[in-house]
This record gives structure tokens, C-alpha cells and sequence, in this order.
């Protein structure tokens, strides 16, 4: 059918009157209208089947969407589709045709619900009534039942209690007669308790809440009735011997019957009860309620789905932010699910994931309660160990180790309350936390973990790696709380096992040929792998304890014990390095691979375990210990036969402990271990031998050697005149080759080639230097500014021609400005800026090349942040560029490629540009002296007194402030990036307050009226929700400045509110009153726009 407009006649109706709790007969249409309503909808049911035959093309389908559009909206057809919607076979029969029309009915109560008279409503509410309480409830009508009751409660949410003063009541007697569908309709007249849906008034909104919640009382009795029958029917119990006869009204039994629909029956009741708990006032939930609650979570096999519906009952409740009632009850519940729960052998994962969800908000809400009452904590503290102790998978455990942690964490804020019972329990946690992480005791479970990266996280890890950092932080908890020194303790009695196999393998070695050792291995029978990833499991836990185990911060009484564990623990590490590195411990060729990959894991983890332990051990620090540990790391680093040598994860692991000595313990003695000196050496070749993030370590560690203070070490014998020749030496044998580049006689690739592998390790190396002393700076800048000045002359010759080239000139030259902005010289930096500005603007930027503009405008945010006066004589160059350069090619090409990270960039600039560079516009921060400020740097405006206006001429720069303004607007008037609206948004009320933006002439006379145009016209948009709390301040502040002006941009926004609530927000007097009443008058407009439109 190519029809553009259906033209449906409505049938001569006649309103009923509601019979029984609120059914209505059902409508008789006269013979004619029935002809011409079969006609009407004929044709809808065409187009609709055509619409969804797969070999329709999408214009076709527009075109009949249109039609569709056109026959919804004309103000008979709600009646036509009200007779579709209520026929007792159209569901059936023609499901498309009868979601369309109930479709209709939505459209029409949310839409045009004014524009219905008294009598169509009452056809309306009847009709449905009747039809939703005639329904034979089968499970797959339930989508029937359910659009049907949405479009009741959508009837009752705008006349309960004015035109419909009986609705909560039918609904409530609905429930007698048929159970399922009066609950059914509770439920989702409570979800339109609580829903945003913008079709009505906030007032009007409120009001229904406000009226319902009075019917709550009655609603939560008659639920508790039924939660007392249902308990009463699953165990088995008779009702009238079981229930108070004071309390339960009998009858109600026949609306809930131990039949075969219970179960179907209890679950309906209890996902009504989760809803409502939701949002009602807890006080008004009866002992008797939560006991039955309660009661319908524990594990019953044959009504699995009911026992998930209630333990869902209270996890909503925990969920609440509020005080539940009954706690005691509460309490003792949990306490006795959490028994039966241990007690069960065969429950379904399904419930054992809510439950645990259940014991968490538990112990998170409870802790503090909990550790009150001992009475009722040791006994659920027993129960939760045995739940713990259990074998469900490493998932399982972790999450249980999430329960533990609120009840820890509350023992650790009362030390002087811990008893004997909380340490032996913590104890016997550290116990099993270890035990589970140990393949030798736990491999069924442990080898189920996946060891590849997970791709989705944010920080890839491995599962098997988030199952230890998970235990490892639950065991920091405990040793903060119980004591470092014994949970260390706890901890390094699994370091023995693992380690002495390791040195029987070595004594094996040491004292017979190989075929002995192999025979020992035999022997052992023990799986050679799974013992080194134990040892390597141990050493992280040890690396997690380090930081908790200083002596220097322990007490007293316990110093000498922890000096003495750490004194230990530095013999077994530094024993098992050189086992480790003296490549003597093999695998058979049969599971070669994996042996080196777990010899491999243990060896970078032992590392670790060294260095995290190196500023607590006393012994580490000797010159004799460091140059037998140098030793080591210079056979990694000089990539010997070792397969471990060479393995990426040891050489990181290396570099990060060399890097750690050379930063933080910063020895004298370093220059004097041979390892040292031949990395010094092999400087220019170590980026062929290995990985470039180790590589970079070094050069950091060589470089920090040469520019740090030495600990200990007095001013005048730090010897920084030799160590500064050091440095230029380094520095210069790594760059010979790029210095000696001749331009232009060394072609693109060379230049290229030479450029890119240096500047990138320069980088970061400079980059790791920000927060050094101002000697370490200078000598810096001394070594690099040759450097950086041949990176310049690259970028002169090649910045246009070579992206690569030109971005790692620019990150390196950012680097350099970021670490040394002092000590490059004022002189220098501006000739640096001036450069990039004078490159970058020879050819009209293009998309290719915004990752370079990236470094650069971050360069001028570092200029434009530093203090003082310094960098005026920039902006003006600054901003130009940024405005007439980068900013109009990210508003041509923002629909055509993300450029929201630059975008950010630029718009972080010009924030810096007014709160930093104020003087630049501006040559006083506030007024001339004017005294009639606030403390917030508004002016208050009154009729009397207007607020003062700063002279125009008194902008020294008005071109660059109208251009920063402009850019403020079109991001808030195109409002397509929330995330940089925001910010605008932000700097904006940050320039106000603590400039005076909005009172400056300037903005005031040319700015002020469209940018409340621009805000009011955000807030009216899908997106202006994000922004509304931002949005009102602005609009405040601004309004303080000229109430008339705001009032204007309101009537010229055309809102369809009365002029009454315009006013009065333009009157008010505080930032929360103002938002609340700014975000019901958006609200209400929009209802309104809602039902103007059809």
C-alpha cells in the first residue's frame, strides 16, 4: 500500500463506569463504525507486514514509517487501536499490529493526554481495566501482561488521586482475585514511582509520589500477608496454626494457593517486593516482612529460582544508603544463611555468586556493628572462614578474600580492641591466602587461570596475575593490621620448600655428573616448573610485604626481629640469584620451554624482590654485597650464554633494580664496580643488544649516577666538576652521530634513520628528571642544548616534509621545555617557539600533521603557565596560531576524524591563557580597587545599585579575548564533545571567580546575552543533562552581573513555562535554589514540548 496518509473514521463511543475493582465491560463499536474500523486497520496491518518482510528496502521502509507516524498521531486513532490492543485474540493472531497499537496508546497518554476529554479517559482507563483483569496469565503472554499494565500505570500515574482516587486500592483488591496480575500491576506502578520519564511536571510528579507513598503502609501489610503464606507453603507448615490469627486476614490464602503456579506466583511477588524496597521509606518494613525475606533465601534445590528472587530482595536493601530496621534479625538471618550455606554440598553457582554479593554489602555495611557484638561476630567470623576455606574456583576465593576485607579493616581502626579469637583468625586467613596460591598444595584450581593478557583491560594483565595482586593486597591488609613482622613471618615459611629443592638440584650438580642429577630429579618425583612458579609466587608476596617491614618505623619491641627477618630474607635472595644466574639448573629437552619461561618469571621476581627490600636491608647497602650483585646484573645486561640472561622479563627486571640503586640508594661507589664502567663503555651499543625500555633504564641509572647528589656524601666532596665531564663524554658518544649530520648534504633517510631511534631514548631519559635540583638541571641543560639545537635545525629543513621526523623533534623539544624551562633561557625558549610557529605556518595545516601540533600546543601551555611576565611577549604569536591555524582545521574536520584529544588540548591552552596570563588582557586581576565584591568574586546587583562596569578600553588585546570567547561559544553550541563542553565550562567559572569575567564590559556589552542563548539552548539538548549543575552556575553568575539580561534570554528561549517561574528564578538569591528550580523549569518545558507535540 503506497498510501501517504491513513484516514481511519473513530466508532460513536460511550463511557462506562468501573463494575469491580476496576474492570470495565468491555466497549460495543455499532456495526458501521466496526466496517470502518476493520477498514482503518487493514491497512495498517498491510503496511506493518510489509515493513518487516526482509526484501523491503530501507526508502520503502521510511516511506511506510512515515505513514505509520501520520496514522498514530491523528486524534481518532488511539480509539481504533484501543479495540486492537483489547481484543482477546490480536496478540495472537498479529503480534506486529498489536505492539503498534498499544505503541499508540503510549503515544497518546504521553503525548496528547490533553487534548483527550473526561469521557476518553474514562473510556480508556475502563477498557483497559477490563481487558488486563480478564487475561488468562499464560508464561508466554507475559509481554501481553506487561504492556498492558505499563499502559494502566501510565493512566494511573496522571489521575491517582484526582480523576482515579480508587487506584492503588483496585490494585491492592486485584491481588485477591487474581494474585499474578494485581502484583504484576503494583510493581510497575512503583517502577512509575520512580521513573524520569520527562512527559510529566516535576510538581505533578512529586505529587504522585507523595500519594503513593501514603499507600505504602497498606501495600507493605498486604505483601507481608502473602510473604507469611508463601514461607508457610514452601516448608510445608499449616498456615493457621503457623501465623498469628491477630495478624493474618485467612482469606488472602485463596489468592495465593499451594498449587502448581506457587513458584511462578512467589517469584512475581518478590520481584515487586525488590522494587518497592528500592525507594520506600525502610521504616515501614515489619520484622515479620524481613523474616520472611530471609527465610525465602535460603538454598531450597526444587525452588532455586524463589531463592534467588529473595536473596535479590536483599541485596537491594544492603544496597540502600540508609538504616534498615531490625538489624538484630538481620544480623542473625545472614549469620544462619551463611550456616546452612556451608552445610549445603550441591548449590548452584548462580546462587553462590548472589550469595557472596550478599555477604559482601553485609560485612560492608555491618563491620562496625559486627565488631560490637562479639557474641554474634566470632561465630559468623567461623562460618565465613569455612565458606572461604571451600574449593569453588579462584574467582571464588578472591571474592570471598572482598568480604573479609570491611570486617579487617575495622579491627585495624580499633587496635586496643583486638582480641586473642581476631589474631588467630587473621592468622589462619594469611595461612590459607598462601595455601591457595601455591600449585604444590592448590593445582586443580590454580592451573584452570589463564596466563595470556586479557586484551579488554585497561592495564593488561593476566588472570593468573590478578588472582595474586588480588591475595597479595588482602594479605598487606592483614599484616598492616596483625603485624608486619608476623605475617612475614607466616609468608617466608613457604619460602624453604621451593628453595631447597633448587639447592639440593645445585648439590647434585656440585657433586656428580649429570646423569646423578638427573636421577635426583627423578627421585624427587615433583614437577620442577610448578615448584619454581611457587618460589616465584612467594618472592610476590614478599615484594607486596617490603614497604610494611621497616624497621625504622616499627616499634621497639619488635625492631630487632624484623632487622633479623630482613637480614635473612637478603641471604636467601642473593643465594638464589647467583644459583639462578650460574645457569646450572636445567630442564629436559622435553619441557624445555615452559622450564625457562617459569625459570625465567623466577628470576626477574627475585630481582624484584631485591630491590624492594634494598632500602630496609643494611646489608644490601655494602660495598662488598653491591659489587657481587653488580655482577649479576652485568651478565644480563652483557647478554652471556644464560638463557635466562636473555630472557625480556630478567633484563626489565634488572634494569628496574639498577635504575632503583642508581635513584634512590644513589651509592659513591658505583663508578667503582667493573659492571659499571663497561656499561659506561657500551653506551652507543647497547640499543642493539637490548630491548629499548631496558636500554632507556640504563642510560637513566648512568645518567642519574653522574647528576645526583651521592648519599651520604658531603657537598664539597660530591666531585660535580669531574662528573659533569662524565656526563658530556656519555652524552656526546651516544650522539656522535647525530651531531656530525650534515644538512643539507645527509639525505632524508639518514638524517631519518639517525634521528628518530636517538631523540625517542632522549626523551624519555630527560623526561625522568622533572622533579630533580637545580644542579642536576643545569648540568643537564649544559650536556643536552647542543643536542636540542641540531634537533631545531632538523626540524627547519625537514618538519614539513617528514611527519615522523617532525613529531620527535617535537616531543623531544617538549621534553627539554617541560624538565628544564629555567635552565634553557628565556632568549632560547622564545627563539625555539618562534621556530615551530614559522614551520608549522609556511603550508596550511593538514590532518597529518595534528600529532605534531599535539607537542606543540602542550608547549605552549607550559609556556603560558610559567610565572611572571617572562612569556607576554608570546601570546600575541601564541595565540594567533592557535586561533587562526589549528583551531578552524578542528572545526572543519570534526565530523570527519576524532580530534577530541587535541581539541582538549587547544581549550586547556586558552583556560591557561585567562587564568595564568590574565595581566595579558588585564592589567589588574580585580576591579581598580572597587570594594563592593564578594568573596567568591561575584558582584551582587541590585535595582539600586547595578554592579560596575569595567571600561572597555581597560582590555589590552580585545582581538585575542573575542577569539578565545568565540571559541568558548561555538563548543557549547555545538555541544557534540561532553567532555570539552565540560571544561569550557569549568574554566569559565574559574576565570569568573577569580577575575571578574562576566562583569568585564567587554563580555558583558558584547558576549553576556548570547552565550546565555547558547547555555539555555545546551541545557534544552539531550546533552545539556551532563552539564546542568555547570550550566546553572554560569547562568547564576551571570545573572548577578544583570538580572534584566538573564530574564530577556529566558523569554527569548520561548519556554513553555509561565512567566511567573521566569521571574521568580531570575529573582533568586542562592546557587541550590536557583539549579533546583532551573532544573524543574527544563523539565517542565520539556513535558510540555512532549504534549504540545503529536
Amino acid at each position: 500500500m503506497h498510501s501517504n496518509h491513513l484516514s481511519p473514521l473513530a466508532p460513536s463511543t460511550k463511557p462506562h463506569t468501573i463494575q469491580t475493582a476496576g474492570v470495565a465491560p468491555a466497549h460495543t463499536p455499532t456495526p458501521n463504525a466496526n466496517k470502518m474500523h476493520a477498514a482503518s486497520m487493514t491497512s495498517v496491518e498491510v503496511l506493518l507486514n510489509e515493513f518487516y518482510q526482509p526484501t523491503t528496502s530501507n526508502a520503502r521502509k521510511r516511506e511506510i514509517e512515515t505513514n505509520l507516524l501520520a496514522f498514530k498521531s491523528q486524534p481518532e486513532a488511539w480509539q481504533l487501536c484501543l479495540r486492537v490492543a483489547t481484543a482477546s485474540n490480536s496478540f495472537t493472531e498479529n503480534q506486529f499490529l498489536w505492539f503498534f497499537s498499544t505503541s499508540t496508546l503510549e503515544h497518546t497518554i504521553t503525548r496528547r493526554w490533553t487534548q483527550l476529554t473526561a469521557a476518553d479517559r474514562t473510556l480508556l482507563r475502563e477498557t483497559l481495566w477490563h481487558s488486563y483483569a480478564q487475561l488468562v496469565v499464560l508464561t508466554g503472554a507475559r509481554r501481553h501482561r506487561d504492556t498492558l499494565a505499563q499502559l494502566i500505570a501510565l493512566l494511573g500515574k496522571r489521575e491517582f488521586p484526582e480523576q482515579d482516587p480508587n487506584y492503588m486500592q483496585h490494585c491492592m483488591e486485584l491481588t485477591k482475585t487474581r494474585f499474578c496480575l494485581g502484583i504484576n500491576l503494583l510493581r510497575v506502578t512503583s517502577e512509575e514511582v520512580v521513573s524520569n520519564r520527562g512527559d510529566l511536571t516535576t510538581e505533578w510528579k512529586q505529587y504522585f509520589h507523595s500519594c503513593v507513598s501514603m499507600c505504602i503502609p497498606d501495600v507493605l501489610e498486604l505483601l507481608t500477608k502473602y510473604l507469611l503464606i508463601a514461607v508457610c507453603h514452601i516448608n510445608g507448615k499449616d498456615i493457621h496454626t503457623t501465623i498469628p490469627s491477630t495478624f493474618m486476614d485467612f482469606s488472602l490464602t485463596t489468592a495465593l494457593p499451594n498449587d502448581n503456579q506457587l513458584s511462578s506466583s512467589v517469584l512475581e511477588l518478590l520481584s515487586c517486593v525488590q522494587h518497592l524496597v528500592s525507594w520506600i521509606c525502610t521504616e515501614l518494613i515489619s520484622e515479620y516482612f524481613l523474616m520472611s525475606i530471609l527465610d525465602l533465601s535460603q538454598w531450597r534445590q526444587n525452588n532455586e529460582p524463589i531463592s534467588l528472587a529473595a536473596l535479590s530482595v536483599l541485596n537491594e536493601l544492603l544496597y540502600l544508603q540508609k538504616v534498615l530496621p531490625f538489624a538484630g534479625t538481620l544480623m542473625n538471618g545472614v549469620s544462619g544463611l551463611l550456616e546452612q550455606h556451608n552445610r549445603s554440598k550441591q548449590q548452584s553457582e548462580m546462587y553462590s555468586d548472589k550469595f557472596r554479593e550478599l555477604l559482601r554489602l553485609y560485612t560492608t555495611k555491618y563491620a562496625a556493628k559486627l565488631f560490637q557484638e562479639p557474641e554474634v561476630l566470632e561465630p559468623f567470623l567461623n562460618q565465613l572462614y569455612r565458606c572461604t576455606t571451600k574449593l569453588h574456583g579462584a574467582l571464588d576465593f578472591t571474592e570471598k578474600l572482598d568480604i573479609w576485607t570491611p570486617i579487617i579493616k575495622v579491627i585495624a581502626e580499633q587496635p586496643t580492641q583486638m582480641t586473642a579469637f581476631h589474631g588467630d583468625m587473621m592468622m589462619k586467613l594469611v595461612d590459607e591466602i598462601m595455601r591457595r596460591t601455591q600449585f604444590e598444595i592448590n593445582k586443580p584450581e590454580l592451573e584452570l587461570l589463564d596466563n595470556e593478557l586479557m586484551e579488554d583491560d585497561q592495564t593488561p594483565t593476566t588472570e593468573w596475575q590478578q588472582f595474586l595482586d588480588q591475595c597479595f593486597e588482602c594479605l598487606a591488609l592483614l599484616a598492616s593490621t596483625r603485624g608486619a613482622h608476623i605475617v612475614f613471618a607466616q609468608v617466608f615459611a613457604h619460602w624453604s620448600r621451593p628453595q631447597t629443592y633448587l639447592l639440593s638440584l645445585e648439590l647434585a650438580l656440585d657433586h656428580g655428573s649429570g646423569r646423578c642429577y638427573e636421577m635426583a630429579r627423578k627421585l624427587k618425583t615433583a614437577n620442577v616448573g610448578e615448584i619454581l612458579r611457587d618460589f616465584a609466587t612467594v618472592c610476590q608476596a614478599v615484594v607486596r610485604l617490603a614497604p610494611l617491614m621497616d624497621p625504622t618505623q616499627a616499634a621497639a619491641d619488635v625492631r630487632g626481629e624484623m632487622e633479623s627477618q630482613l637480614q635473612v630474607l637478603s641471604d636467601r635472595l642473593l643465594q638464589t640469584l647467583h644459583l639462578l644466574a650460574s645457569n646450572r639448573v636445567g630442564g629436559s629437552e622435553a619441557e624445555k620451554a615452559s622450564f625457562q619461561t617459569d625459570m625465567d618469571n623466577l628470576y626477574a621476581q627475585v630481582l624484584m624482590a631485591i630491590r624492594s627490600i634494598f632500602p630496609l636491608s643494611r646489608c644490601l647497602n655494602s660495598e662488598q654485597l653491591l659489587h657481587r650483585l653488580f655482577a649479576v646484573l652485568g651478565s644480563i645486561f652483557a647478554g652471556n650464554p644464560s638463557p635466562s640472561a636473555g630472557s625480556p622479563i630478567v633484563q626489565q627486571a634488572a634494569s628496574e633494580v639498577l635504575l632503583f640503586i642508581a635513584t634512590v640508594i644513589r651509592p659513591k661507589c658505583l663508578l667503582d664496580i667493573p659492571e659499571i664502567q663497561s656499561l659506561m663503555q657500551a653506551g652507543p651499543r647497547l640499543g642493539a643488544q637490548l630491548p629499548r625500555q631496558v636500554c632507556v633504564n640504563v642510560h637513566i641509572s648512568l645518567v642519574s649516577y653522574m647528576v645526583l647528589p651521592w648519599k651520604n656524601v658531603p657537598e664539597l666532596q660530591q666531585d660535580y666538576q669531574r662528573r659533569q665531564w662524565m656526563l658530556r663524554e656519555y652524552i656526546d658518544a651516544l650522539s656522535r652521530n647525530f651531531l656530525e649530520l650534515e644538512l643539507p648534504a645527509a639525505g632524508e633517510s639518514k638524517v631519518a634513520a639517525t634521528t628518530l631511534s636517538l631523540l625517542g631514548t632522549f626523551t624519555s631519559l630527560i623526561e625522568h628528571f622533572k622533579a630533580t635540583g637545580a644542579h642536576a638541571k643545569d648540568m643537564l641543560a649544559h650536556t643536552f642544548k647542543p643536542i636540542l639545537n641540531k634537533a631545531l635545525v632538523i626540524f627547519n629543513s625537514f618538519g614539513l616534509s617528514s611527519i615522523a621526523m617532525a613529531i620527535t623533534v617535537a616531543d623531544f623539544s617538549l621534553s627539554m621545555l617541560r624538565t628544564l624551562p629555567i635552565h634553557l633561557g628565556a632568549q632560547f625558549i622564545r627563539e625555539m617557539i618562534t621556530l615551530f610557529i614559522d614551520v608549522s605556518s609556511r603550508e596550511q595545516l593538514t590532518l597529518s600533521r595534528l600529532a605534531v601540533m599535539e607537542k606543540v600546543l602542550q608547549m605552549f601551555q607550559l609556556i603560558v603557565e610559567q610565572p611572571g611576565n617572562g612569556s607576554l611577549v608570546l601570546m600575541p604569536s601564541i595565540l594567533t596560531f592557535s586561533t587562526q591555524q589549528i583551531l578552524p582545521l578542528l572545526q572543519q574536520q570534526n565530523a570527519a576524524t576524532d580530534s577530541s584529544e587535541i581539541t582538549s588540548l587547544l581549550f586547556a591552552l586558552f583556560d591557561s591563557v585567562l587564568t595564568c596570563k590574565w595581566q595579558f588582557f588585564y592589567k589588574n586581576q580585580l576591579s581598580n580597587g572597587h570594594g563592593n565584591g564578594h568573596a567568591n568574586g561575584q558582584q551582587q546587583s541590585t535595582a539600586s545599585s547595578p554592579p560596575h562596569n569595567f571600561n572597555c578600553s581597560d582590555n589590552l588585546h580585545p582581538e585575542h579575548f573575542m577569539a578565545i570567547m568565540n571559541a568558548y561559544g561555538q563548543m557549547l553550541v555545538s555541544g557534540t564533545d561532553p567532555s570539552n563542553v565540560r571544561s569550557v565550562l569549568v574554566s569559565m567559572q574559574n576565570v569568573n571567580e577569580r577575575s571578574r569575567l562576566y562583569q568585564r564590559a567587554l563580555f558583558k556589552e558584547q558576549l553576556l546575552a548570547s552565550f546565555q542563548r547558547a547555555l539555555l539552548n545546551l541545557l534544552s539538548s539531550g546533552e545539556g543533562a551532563l552539564h546542568c549543575d555547570l550550566i546553572a552556575q554560569a547562568l547564576y553568575a551571570m545573572g548577578q552581573v544583570d538580572r534584566r539580561q538573564l530574564h530577556e534570554s529566558f523569554v527569548n528561549a520561548a519556554l513553555p513555562v509561565p512567566q511567573t517561574a521566569l521571574e521568580e528564578i531570575c529573582q533568586t538569591t542562592d546557587i541550590p535554589t536557583f539549579t533546583q528550580k532551573l532544573t524543574q523549569l527544563m523539565q517542565d518545558a520539556h513535558c510540555a514540548h512532549l504534549n504540545e507535540t503529536t
